[in-house]
């Protein structure tokens, strides 16, 4: 599968004219976009609602309209990821990044993916703190309409934000190798994490807090208070840049702890 995915974005990418390419992988990512938005959603939301008892917000405010805007700037920012895609991949063809295409080691792909999400989590912390001082708001305001966020929320961002989210990948793979798999494999795991963080719904059980490895994971609800409160838990992947920062949202646990317990005290009843 892997392999496929790097033909399509790569080998393909390249020997196709520039519009088909772009075309062909603006639809590539938008299907995986709205397969896992789509997925997510169809479980939680409507119409298995396999968890409705770990609902973060008890009263619903997102309505069919306000979730058809969310879908519709995400797909906005689909595109333009795409383009970004196509550039990068026809720049590191010809030399000017560090992506590499030939047969990489498993540790050298379990390191630049690694990498990139350590990386990536910092970068994002501090674009996305920055867009919530008062003179750059404007550009994260479209992002926030969504209070209470559904999965098509995900990458709900204005043209400038997306770009700023994409000046990422493209500071990566200037300066850092990394295979075309490993960036595939990323732009996947974000796509989830980014879906499961606007789910509306805590997926984790309430012993998560109690794993050494799990608790520096941000939740749903860590990044449902965000969207609810407009401040605080700026965090993508990790918690500790909002514990180092003085951003953590001191009732995170404690919301955590009592969403996920009222799913768990079901499952125990049953």
């Amino acid at each position: 599968m892997s392999d496929l995915l790097s033909y399509i974005i790569s080998d393909l990418t390249f020997q196709l004219p520039f519009t088909e390419s772009f075309l062909q992988n603006a639809l590539l990512n938008g299907l995986i976009y709205f397969i896992l938005a789509g997925l997510f959603y169809s479980l939680l939301w409507s119409p298995f609602q396999l968890k409705p008892n770990s609902r973060i917000q008890l009263k619903v405010t997102s309505t069919f309209t306000k979730r058809v805007i969310e879908l519709l700037h995400s797909l906005s920012a689909v595109f333009i990821f795409a383009l970004v895609d196509i550039l990068l991949i026809k720049a590191g063809k010809a030399g000017y990044t560090k992506v590499y295409f030939e047969h990489t080691t498993l540790l050298s792909f379990l390191t630049s993916v690694t990498l990139m999400i350590l990386l990536h989590d910092t970068y994002f912390y501090w674009s996305h703190r920055l867009l919530h001082n008062p003179r750059f708001y404007w550009i994260h305001k479209i992002h926030h309409k969504s209070t209470d966020p559904s999965p098509f929320a995900a990458f709900a961002f204005h043209p400038i934000e997306t770009l700023i989210e994409a000046f990422f990948y493209v500071l990566f793979v200037v300066f850092i190798p990394v295979h075309v798999d490993g960036i595939i494999t990323w732009q996947v795991l974000q796509q989830v994490d980014n879906c499961i963080l606007h789910s509306g719904y805590e997926i984790y059980p309430s012993s998560f807090l109690e794993n050494f490895v799990f608790r520096f994971k941000t939740s749903s609800t860590h990044h449902n208070l965000h969207h609810k409160r407009n401040k605080g838990n700026y965090g993508l992947y990790f918690t500790w840049w909002d514990k180092w920062g003085g951003t953590w949202i001191e009732e995170t646990d404690e919301v955590f702890s009592e969403v996920s317990g009222r799913g768990d005290n079901i499952k125990k009843n049953k």
